[in-house]
């Protein structure tokens, strides 16, 4: 959003200040939508990238914002040194964030220097692309500059990868509109959203289009590109608040509007009320979006402005300024929230969605029109309960849960808000009949308000009867005093389905759900699986990062107080740890293992790596290193389970690992297969690729041995498709191992448990 149109374009100009300015703008002259006035996407393209390729002879193409020209006069982070630049330098320099995206066409570049910042780089060296990776504080010469085989180079991409020094004390901004939130969606392109559910918010579907400019029309499903919400922050800068991936899209068919699903749920962030009431004439709005400025082209902190509604469509408005300073709806602000006062509370009235964008960073012609368009979103209340109601992303385990030899399947529905206002779970079983899965069964159901997106699903025999059983970490909120209240449910089976849940775990000090990734397993070898939790302790004085692994010991009916069972001494840091159960080393106590994201090498290759940490029998030792990546494998790509997939009797590792997309669109996912040895995992495997499409975004691994043939298959629940409604059609694979490998996967069940 920009309040200034009287900026002129000139070099200073396009340095880009970081100086903020205030939000949005519309249609001044009241005319109804225009189709012709384009969406309010930031598309990342380089603000006045024809000035400065005039003005300095170097190609700044697109970013997010966060890495940008400036004279070298200035203050900077990185320095490119060039030959034959039309500055009369050899040399660009550039302000960037803590992270930050540019693709450049720089040529003849030879060295590279930063100034508190990680940067790696692409550059091109005679038609071959090499990685770059330039530490902060160092210098990087590359191309002309190397004496042992100088040519001429091109530098391509600037990707800023580690933090910058932190700021102190922490910065500061809006926190009245915590609701609204950040989009990330690849690498360039960004929106803004609004919160109406904890897992659930408000965006412009024209976000999620191939070509805003040329149809709004996105696809219902996963995003195409990696997309995540920032909320509640009062600056972007900082840290907290909330951080989610958005898993699901779902676009209404008639008019710039979509709900995204949020993976993780803003337990800790008041939604917005949506208003049932259209926007009146020269009604008061008040508009906040994280879109350009005239001199901004990522701002950090939200920007509001007032504005009044004008003409109304029975799907949009109008929207002028209300003061005579001028302001716009720029790039970035699509999905910005109108919001009115309604009970002394913000109310969703529309979103912004269309702008002229005059006088906003990046357009050249400061006089045009700033005419913007909203998309309403107060008769969407029903479509929203709708849509909240059906059920969402479940989760799923493997167990033998009638006690028969072959391993079953259970999948953990959210099923949302009931009529009665309670939040409503399901539970169904896939019995396995040695070749095959019967029709799922509904097992339970919630009568009381159980929410699966406060629900984190792990299985295990608990009492030792030979059948398997089902339990939920279960996020219970936070006391009067503030403590963080977890508490474990247990579903055990009675071998034709599960008794209701029974609570056999509540936290009494503090313990906090958001920071606890559970698993089972039996690792003192009594016959009864004990939960672990596998929990981030924060950060030390010296900035090293707390993990602790807390076991919590069966008694049979329920679990004992957890004791501490590991607690790093260096640095781990949890949100780096994908953890997973399992007998690696075949002496009858479960192990842990934890892949981990090891970032990346100094060639750019992406680096991962597995840990075990073997039980003892009363704790775990310390973890080893079981495997570490040569090539490049990404831990943002690979989802691990445990199972003996060939029957030696120790659980090996195995990763469904997203690997992109092929030339014709198709999706592709590899299954690697990691091969215990008893001390740690052989190198991966390649036991299947997909050749139809099947896209990793959609799955829910699991492992077990489903034709009880003493080898564990992976079982995946995919979301193959999801309707207009919400309604989500599920299937089920399972991949049966053959000891040195894996079978092309077997569709057992295509339906929709709603």
């Amino acid at each position: 959003m920009r309040i200034s149109r009287s900026m002129v374009v000139t070099a200073t100009a396009i340095a880009i200040s970081a100086g903020a300015s205030t939000p949005l703008a519309t249609a001044a002259d009241g005319t109804p939508a225009d189709s012709g006035i384009p969406f309010a996407v930031e598309d990342g393209a380089y603000p006045y990238r024809t000035d400065i390729l005039d003005l300095t002879g170097a190609d700044l193409i697109a970013g997010d914002g966060n890495i940008t020209y400036t004279p070298c006069s200035e203050p900077h982070q990185i320095k490119v040194w060039a030959r034959n630049l039309t500055n009369n330098e050899n040399r660009l320099c550039f302000v960037a964030a803590d992270t930050g995206y540019l693709s450049v066409n720089i040529p003849r570049a030879f060295r590279v220097e930063t100034n508190d910042r990680d940067l790696k780089a692409n550059v091109s060296i005679d038609g071959t692309t090499e990685n770059l990776t330039v530490p902060r504080d160092t210098a990087k010469g590359f191309g002309e500059a190397n004496p042992a085989d100088p040519k001429q180079a091109v530098l391509l991409e600037m990707r800023v990868t580690g933090t910058g020094t932190p700021v102190t004390p922490p910065p500061t901004g809006d926190t009245t509109h915590t609701f609204t939130g950040k989009l990330r969606i690849g690498e360039t392109r960004s929106c803004t959203a609004v919160l109406v559910d904890p897992r659930w918010a408000v965006t412009a579907k024209s976000c999620f289009a191939d070509k805003p400019s040329e149809s709004i029309d996105a696809a219902v499903g996963a995003p195409k590109q990696k997309t995540t919400i920032t909320l509640g922050r009062a600056d972007l800068n900082s840290t907290g608040t909330h951080t989610s991936t958005i898993s699901h899209v779902i676009p209404r068919p008639d008019r710039d509007l979509a709900l995204v699903q949020l993976d993780e749920p803003a337990s800790g962030i008041a939604p917005v009320t949506i208003s049932g009431t259209a926007p009146a004439a020269n009604e008061e709005l008040t508009i906040a979006g994280y879109g350009r400025t005239f001199d901004e082209w990522a701002p950090t902190k939200l920007h509001t402005a007032t504005f009044l509604a004008g003409a109304a469509t029975a799907t949009g408005v109008d929207l002028t300024t209300k003061t005579s300073a001028d302001a716009a709806i720029c790039k970035g602000d699509a999905g910005a929230p109108a919001l009115r006062t309604e009970n002394g509370k913000p109310a969703l009235v529309a979103i912004g969605s269309q702008s002229h964008q005059g006088g906003c960073l990046g357009e050249t012609d400061v006089a045009a029109r700033t005419d913007a368009v909203g998309v309403r979103a107060d008769d969407l209340t029903g479509w929203v309960s709708q849509i909240r109601k059906l059920p969402q992303g479940p989760q799923v385990a493997s167990g033998d849960f009638n006690g028969d030899g072959k391993v079953d399947i259970a999948a953990f529905y959210d099923n949302g808000i009931g009529a009665d206002g309670k939040k409503m779970s399901s539970l169904y079983a896939f019995y396995s009949n040695g070749t095959g899965f019967a029709e799922p069964k509904k097992v339970w159901a919630s009568t009381g308000s159980f929410t699966g997106a406060a629900a984190k699903l792990t299985s295990g025999d608990y009492n030792g009867d030979g059948k398997d059983d089902l339990t939920v970490l279960y996020n219970s909120g936070q006391a009067a005093d503030g403590k963080h209240v977890t508490t474990v449910f247990t579903y055990t089976s009675n071998g034709t389905g599960f008794a209701a849940p029974k609570k056999t775990w509540a936290s009494s000090g503090s313990f906090d759900w958001s920071k606890s990734k559970p698993v089972s397993g039996d690792y003192n070898g009594d016959g009864k699986d004990d939960l672990a939790v596998l929990y981030n302790g924060g950060q030390a004085n010296d900035g090293k990062h707390v993990t602790i692994v807390f076991r919590f010991a069966s008694t049979g009916s329920a679990f004992s107080n957890p004791t501490t069972a590991w607690a790093s001494s260096g640095s781990f840091d949890w949100s780096k740890s994908k953890p997973v159960s399992g007998d690696s080393n075949g002496d009858g106590k479960d192990d842990l293992a934890v892949l981990y994201n090891g970032g990346q090498a100094n060639d750019g290759k992406q680096v991962s790596l597995a840990f075990t940490f073997t039980s003892n029998g009363t704790t775990f030792n310390n973890p080893t290193t079981s495997w570490t990546s040569t090539g490049s494998f990404t831990w943002d790509k690979s989802k691990p389970v445990a199972g003996d997939s060939n029957g030696d009797g120790k659980d090996d590792l195995a990763v469904l690992y997203d690997s992109g997309q092929a030339a014709d669109g198709k999706h592709v996912s590899t299954l690697f297969a990691f091969t215990s040895t008893g001390t740690g995992f052989a190198a991966p495997k390649q036991t299947w690729t997909s050749t139809g499409s099947f896209n990793w975004n959609m799955t829910l691994p699991t492992s077990g041995d489903y034709n009880n043939d003493g080898k564990d298959d992976l079982g995946v629940l995919y979301e193959g498709r999801t309707t207009i409604d919400a309604k989500r059609l599920d299937s089920l694979f399972t991949f049966t191992s053959t000891a040195t490998g894996t079978k092309a996967p077997v569709l057992h069940w295509t339906g929709s448990n709603d």
